[in-house]
């Protein structure tokens, strides 16, 4: 299965927050796995992300954030090739779910995120939640916070102070340093829309 399929095959945002729930993943996230990243010094490296998609890519795309935004890309000729920014491991075989393109960034994965990433697995299949979650890269020390907000097939980052505050917000990704523990990213789903259940879909990265 190819990492296109991989994320096809992620459950859309509400499905995702079912089986969350389903599974007592908050307290997963606050007493599991934040002491798990805590303990192996990983926590500006990564941040922790409940999986899930917001809408269809087509053979050949990637998703791939540039800016504030995040669209379907093809391959571009004479342009290098976007590096991983998030991550899942299924049945114990590492994808690359989403993309970044900064030119000179390189993708290589050093020994100790792979050592990392198994572990991170293996502690999934011991909770019983194999597949719910995955890994995305740290923002920076300097983060404060973001809004994103998808619409058909593009995300699209909004300053925090443009925040729909009538939304019902979903925490989906965690950062585990301490100054960032309490900002969260989270997507919203919007039941007033007209397309719901799909819905006006908005992460917030709040800081």
């Amino acid at each position: 299965m190819t990492s296109s399929d991989r994320f096809q095959s992620l459950p859309l945002l509400e499905e995702a927050r079912s089986r969350f729930l389903s599974q007592n993943g908050d307290n997963l996230v606050a007493n599991v796995f934040r002491s798990f990243f805590l303990e192996r010094g990983v926590e500006r490296r990564f941040g922790l992300l409940m999986l899930h998609h917001h809408f269809e890519l087509q053979p050949g795309e990637k998703l791939v954030h540039y800016g504030p935004c995040a669209t379907p890309w093809k391959e571009i000729d004479g342009m290098p090739e976007p590096t991983p920014t998030v991550w899942g491991v299924f049945e114990g075989c590492l994808y690359a779910l989403e993309y970044k393109y900064s030119k000179g960034a390189t993708a290589s994965l050093s020994s100790n995120d792979l050592h990392f990433m198994d572990a991170f697995h293996q502690l999934q299949v011991e909770q019983g939640v194999d597949g719910i979650f995955g890994l995305c890269e740290y923002p920076g020390n300097d983060f404060d916070g973001s809004c994103e907000i998808t619409q058909g097939r593009a995300n699209v980052s909004l300053a925090l102070k443009d925040y729909p505050e009538d939304l019902i917000a979903i925490d989906t990704t965690w950062f585990f340093k301490e100054s960032l523990w309490k900002c969260g990213c989270r997507c919203t789903c919007n039941a007033a829309a007209d397309d719901h259940p799909h819905g006006t879909h908005v992460i917030t990265m709040q800081g």
